[in-house]
Formats: C-alpha cells, structure tokens, sequence
C-alpha cells in the first residue's frame, strides 16, 4: 500500500483519489441495475430514477460502514446475486399471473422484510457464530464462482454485444482492449503516484477513444426539475407476497457470506483485525442497506470484493478519498442528469476495467486456498460444489418448474455452489480422510 487506511493526504491527491473512487463506483453501480430494471417493464427514465436512487443510497451506506462498520474503502453498490434472481422472478411473473408493477411492490415489501431479519440477527450477536461457516475453503468456493459468473458480462461488454442476435462491435472490442492495455501497462511500469490512479487514467482513456469512435451517446434531458430528493416507495405502496418475501429472506441470509468474504478479503490485505464488535456493526448496517433498498426501490446491495482488487491495483488505502467519494455520490444521487448521464457508458468501458479487478480477485480467492492444505477431504469440499455450480449456471432452466420461492433460488449456481460447499465443510469428517490418506500412502 501507498497510503495505510489512516494516512493524511494532500488536498491534490485526495480531490484526485477521489474522483477515482467516484468512477469505480459509479460504473460498477450502474451495471447491474442497467441490465434488470428493464425486465421489470421500466421505461429510460424510470432507469434512470433507479440509477439516481442507487448513487443516493452507494453513498449513504458507503459512509456509514467506514465510519460506524467495518471501517473499509469497500464500496457498497448493488450485488451481483440478484440480478439473477430478478431476471427469473420477471421471467416467472406472467406464468404465475402477476404483473411487473405487483411484482415490484412485492419486492420492495420483501426487501424490507429480508434487511430487518438481518438486523434482528446482527443486534442479537449471533454475526460471529455464522462467520465461522466461512472457512478458506467455502470463500475460495464463492471467489471463485463470482467471477465466473461476472464473466460472461464481462465478455458480452468486450464484444460490445446486449442482445443474442447481436453482432460483435469490433470498436468496442478495441476500446475494451485499449482500456487493459492502459491499465496494465501503468500498473506494471509506473510507479508512485500515477501508478495509483491507473484505474482512473484507463476509463477516462477509453471513454475519450468511445467517443471518437462513435460508441455511445447521451441520453437527453426533459424533466424541469434539475435537484430532486430520491423518491420513497416509487413503485407503489409495499405489498406481501409469501414466495417473494422468502425469496428475499434467504437471499440476505445467502449474501451474509458474501458480505463476509470480502470485508474478511480486504482485512487480510491491509493486515487489520475484525472484532466482534466490528463484525455485528457490518452486518447491522448490511441488513439496513437491504432496508434502504425496499425503501428507495433499487437492486439491494453488498460491499463489493472487488473493491480489494481496486485497492490492490491503485495501493491507495486511504480512508479519506473514500469518504469524499461517498459524499460526491450522495450529491450525485440528487442532481437528475447525472444518472441519465452514467447510463449513457459504453459497456465496453466499464468492462475493461472490470476485468482487470476480477482478475485480482480471483487472485484473492487462489490465496485462501493457500490457508489450507490440500487433502482429499478439501478436494471435495471445493470441487463438487464448483462443479455443481458451474453446471447450473450453464443449465439453470431445469429448476424452474419447482414451487414458491425454490423456482427463483435454486437456478442460481453461485447461490448453490456456496450452500454446498458449506453443507460439504461442515459434515465431512476431517480425522477419517486424513488416515486414509496416510493408508494409502503406506500402500
């Protein structure tokens, strides 16, 4: 690291640090619910109020955890385990005759119920008694199934490619290309300052070449009002439904390991310890942040691990650049344009960078692995699960049939590698496959 999290920097290097963090979070933000809100029959502009309301909410909980949780630059934005369960609760709705605006309703009244089981668990301390399901071998397991499931996004945004029957873009093939290759050549044979902003130089590179190019576009603006305060419930009043609020519930309690895995991540970068204390505080403000998503209808969120990629990449591990970023994006999420604005990133852009963070993270997930040793009883505890999962994502429509809340959970095969890797860890006998490891060494 160039700055440790306490380091006093310079007006200069903060404003600029700053600006870094603001264009990593403002892109990783906008990925997601750029992709699912349309399924959910939202218009541009309701994309955008979504994009407006996450930057409002990424902020708020950003802040919140450096100065009252964790205490890390881990940005908050919305988390990768939902888009596939939304894409399969959009898909089922018509089958199961509900429409898009009920099903958003029921979602915000899921939402809100999913954060407060969350927070019930976090307040009553029992965050400790989970974290110890998370094992070396289990966050290896979840590392190393998130990026494969970012990976094919990340392909499509290297092939300039949204839709199936779409052509591949070769100028979106060499921005993404030109973005990488900036990244890595400044990471690899700068030093010292400009060595730190790599990530910044290759966007803002690349976002320059997209516009030479002709990719992309603004998007225009036709509402009067310029500042506004995001909308509280503006998909409706909140409704139950029984499949979509269990639905929710276990995917809070599913992200907790997510949620572990990368502030865990980022603790053994910088080499700080985690307290109880700290740990129930994480989660308390984890299960509100699913709050705040029911409440500013948006994709709920977690702190993203490859923020311990980013910090990697830059060695700028200053707290307060972060905390500026975090204001910066509250600011952002009450002036309209501004997601109208972000909307408009080629998504060859974001995925160049996006890239070179995943491949940092998959790094991360090789040195749990490093924890432990490797005997057949961990073979197993890894393997089955990330086979299984990575089977799943390939074929997810045969779960799809099954009832309630089964038909939008299991199809998902991060969310069925993670449950069977912990079932796996926590079953298998540990004493009985080390002797028969040593019988068949004696063989």
């Amino acid at each position: 690291m160039l700055y440790q999290l306490d380091d006093k920097l310079s007006i200069q290097k903060n404003i600029i640090y700053a600006l870094q963090h603001v264009i990593y979070i403002a892109i990783s933000a906008v990925a997601i619910p750029i992709v699912v809100a349309p399924l959910l029959g939202l218009n541009q502009n309701e994309v955008a109020d979504v994009l407006q309301r996450t930057f409002f909410v990424s902020g708020v909980l950003s802040v919140l955890q450096v100065k009252f949780g964790h205490g890390f630059p881990i940005i908050e934005a919305p988390a990768g385990l939902w888009t596939g369960i939304l894409t399969l609760m959009a898909g089922l709705a018509p089958t199961l005759g509900k429409s898009m605006p009920s099903l958003r309703t029921d979602l915000e009244g899921g939402l809100l119920i999913a954060g407060a089981v969350i927070m019930v668990i976090a307040a009553a301390g029992l965050i400790p008694y989970l974290t110890k399901l998370f094992t070396p071998a289990v966050n290896s397991v979840l590392i190393f199934l998130m990026v494969l499931q970012f990976s094919p996004s990340i392909v499509k945004g290297m092939l300039g490619v949204m839709t199936q029957d779409q052509a591949v873009n070769f100028k979106a093939m060499a921005v993404f290309f030109f973005i990488v290759f900036i990244i890595l050549s400044i990471n690899l044979f700068a030093k010292g300052f400009l060595q730190s902003i790599s990530i910044l130089v290759g966007i803002v590179c690349g976002w320059v070449l997209s516009s030479i190019l002709g990719i992309g576009g603004l998007m225009t603006f036709s509402e009067s009002r310029f500042f506004s305060m995001p909308e509280l419930f503006a998909w409706g009043k909140p409704t139950y439904s029984p499949g979509i609020a269990a639905t929710c519930v276990l995917a809070a309690l599913l992200l907790l390991s997510m949620t572990y895995t990368s502030i865990n991540s980022m603790a053994d970068m910088l080499g700080q310890e985690m307290t109880k204390k700290k740990w129930n505080r994480a989660f308390l403000i984890d299960g509100f942040s699913t709050v705040l998503a029911g409440t500013f209808p948006i994709i709920a969120f977690m702190p993203y691990i490859s923020s311990t990629g980013f910090l990697a990449m830059t060695g700028v591990a200053a707290r307060t650049p972060f905390l500026m970023a975090g204001a910066a994006m509250i600011l952002m999420g009450l002036i309209k344009p501004v997601g109208l604005f972000f909307a408009s990133i080629p998504i060859s852009v974001g995925c160049g960078a996006l890239i070179v963070f995943f491949s940092m993270i998959l790094g991360q997930g090789m040195k749990e692995l490093q924890k432990i040793k490797i005997t057949n009883r961990e073979s197993f505890v890894i393997g089955i699960p990330l086979i299984a999962g990575i089977g799943i994502m390939f074929y997810p429509a045969a779960f799809q049939n099954l009832p309630g809340a089964f038909a939008y959970i299991l199809p998902n095969g991060l969310v069925d590698g993670i449950v069977l890797a912990i079932i796996l860890d926590h079953i298998l006998p540990r004493k009985q496959l080390v002797s028969l490891e040593r019988n068949e060494r004696l063989l």
